[in-house]
Order: C-alpha cells, then sequence, then structure tokens
C-alpha cells in the first residue's frame, strides 16, 4: 500500500481521510504491523481502481521483491 500511496502522491493522513480509517491504522498495516481487513482491502481497491485480486497479486509482488533484497 505505502508503494502506490506514494506513487499517487498521497499522505498517509490524505489515504486515511479518504477511506474513512485512521492514520494510526493504515501506518500499522504499511508497517506489517497489523493486517487490513476485508473491507479495508475493497477500499483501498476502489481508491486505485483495482479489483482485490489485482491489488493482492501487487502486494505479493512487493514482498517478493523485499525479501529478495533481504
Amino acid at each position: 500500500m505505502t508503494e502506490l500511496r506514494l506513487r499517487a502522491k498521497l499522505s498517509q493522513a490524505n489515504l486515511a481521510a479518504s477511506l474513512g480509517y485512521s492514520v494510526y491504522y493504515l501506518g500499522k498495516i504499511e508497517q506489517g504491523k497489523a493486517n487490513a481487513s476485508c473491507d479495508v482491502m475493497a477500499a483501498i481497491a476502489r481508491y486505485f481502481d483495482m479489483s482485490i485480486g489485482h491489488l493482492w497479486l501487487y502486494a505479493e509482488k512487493l514482498a517478493k521483491r523485499k525479501a529478495s533484497r533481504s
């Protein structure tokens, strides 16, 4: 989500306000310290105009890329 947010030039506060969730919660999701609920995943996917499946594949791709760098 962080990469999508940054590409859209959004702050956590702006995205949180647009989605109707707290900055704290979105921050925890971005840090990997909280899991996004289905409702949050759906809201994020809608916001970025993609399906939940596409959002999931995007997240998996980023996770694999980060893991290969470690």
